[in-house]
């Protein structure tokens, strides 16, 4: 009997030891943003092959505010494991409907994000005046040091085409950029722009319905083997942003920004 009780005491043993490894890792999984953002991209990668251009000077910035086009729904999450695969931290202003979802509500946490209000399910007067002082919100957030990056759309483009139309967001943010003392720390902020190509036709898009009827098959859906080819181009504009705001009112200022996502 006794070589039996040991037999099972080693297994309990073995048991015990993976139970806490695959618990250890599942704690530092939802809890950890880098690392579980190097699994998920070890993921996305099977399925995605993402090449980044110019995002070394990114990685340079102190600090930044960062303002992509919005092709799709995953965009913003391949945005966020490639940035925090490399210990880059940086602040997404997203949409309330988003937290409503418990397992995205756990990864907005990790990317400590920034509750923008759903005014068209939501018209309190809390949420209402929460989405007036967005642009202050995220100017104090530069302000304080964080970095962060916010979609000046607001929206998933519908046709392929990033449209921003009369959103406010961008332009008010870039104005109190320039405006600031020259001492001020939102000088010291690097804006950048981010462009996303490779996804308008993937079933995460609006558009991919619109765009299928112009494009072949192969490549609206490539095959369940290929990997999706996406490029991410980084490109710092701070001065040129800020002359845009004293050069053009905000629709003149949105168009020009238009212009630099769609070209």
């Amino acid at each position: 009997m006794q070589p039996q009780m040991v037999i099972m005491t080693d297994s309990l043993v073995i048991w015990f030891v993976v139970i806490a490894a695959v618990g250890a890792f599942l704690f530092r999984f939802f809890t950890n943003p880098y690392f579980f953002a190097r699994v998920l991209r070890i993921v996305l990668r099977m399925r995605y092959k993402v090449t980044l251009d110019g995002f070394d000077k990114l990685m340079d910035a102190e600090r930044f505010l960062l303002m992509p086009n919005h092709p799709a729904y995953i965009d913003p999450i391949l945005l966020f494991v490639e940035m925090y695969s490399r210990n880059r931290k940086v602040s997404p202003m997203t949409d309330e409907k988003f937290f409503r979802n418990p397992v995205f509500r756990q990864v907005l946490s990790l990317g400590d994000a920034v509750m923008v209000p759903d005014l068209m399910k939501n018209r309190s007067e809390a949420a209402i005046k929460q989405a007036s002082r967005l642009v202050q919100i995220a100017v104090d957030a530069l302000a304080n040091g964080r970095s962060l990056v916010f979609y000046p759309s607001g929206h998933v483009t519908l046709n392929g085409w990033e449209s921003i139309g009369n959103r406010r967001m961008a332009y008010e943010t870039m104005r109190a950029i320039a405006v600031s003392p020259a001492d001020s720390p939102l000088r010291q902020v690097r804006v950048f722009m981010l462009r996303s190509r490779g996804l308008e036709t993937s079933r995460w898009a609006k558009s991919r319905t619109k765009l299928a009827k112009d494009l072949p098959w192969q490549v609206t859906t490539p095959k369940w083997y290929q990997r999706r080819h996406v490029t991410l181009h980084f490109e710092e504009m701070t001065d040129t942003l800020i002359a845009w705001t004293q050069l053009h009112d905000k629709a003149a200022f949105n168009e020009q920004l238009e212009a630099w996502y769609n070209k």
